[in-house]
């Protein structure tokens, strides 16, 4: 029996990677076309190309320094094959030659295809502080 959870981290594992490397394009690979993403704090991006623009434009700052998505708990659904992923995000960048950071918790909803697992739907809170 395929461990679907864990094909699930690993395509998480690559997507941070895509946001190290800077590639909006790679990022959004792991996406639906209609995904929508409900960002922390702002606002909710629909469809994969708002989304590659907005992780373009953030890419472009220098100070940049990217997110990092930790998955804690993966619960796979049948009948259709589906998935909730759970976890904590943390977001670093660089202003006036200080870090900063942002950290707090995530929701993913994936679906399987043809095309195996892409990510749905995303929304993300802030830490409470």
């Amino acid at each position: 029996m395929r461990d679907h959870a864990a094909d699930i981290r690993a395509l998480r594992r690559q997507s941070n990677a895509a946001i190290a490397a800077l590639d909006a394009q790679y990022v959004v690979s792991f996406m639906d076309d209609d995904v929508t993403v409900a960002v922390a704090g702002g606002p909710v991006l629909t469809g994969r190309a708002a989304n590659r623009a907005a992780f373009a434009q953030q890419m472009a700052d220098p100070g940049f320094g990217g997110y990092v998505r930790t998955p804690e708990q993966i619960i796979v659904h049948e009948q259709p094959l589906r998935a909730t992923e759970r976890g904590q995000w943390k977001a670093r960048w660089r202003v006036r030659g200080r870090v900063h950071e942002q950290d707090g918790h995530y929701t993913a909803e994936w679906r399987h295809s043809d095309m195996g697992w892409l990510i749905t739907a995303e929304t993300y809170t802030n830490a409470a502080r």
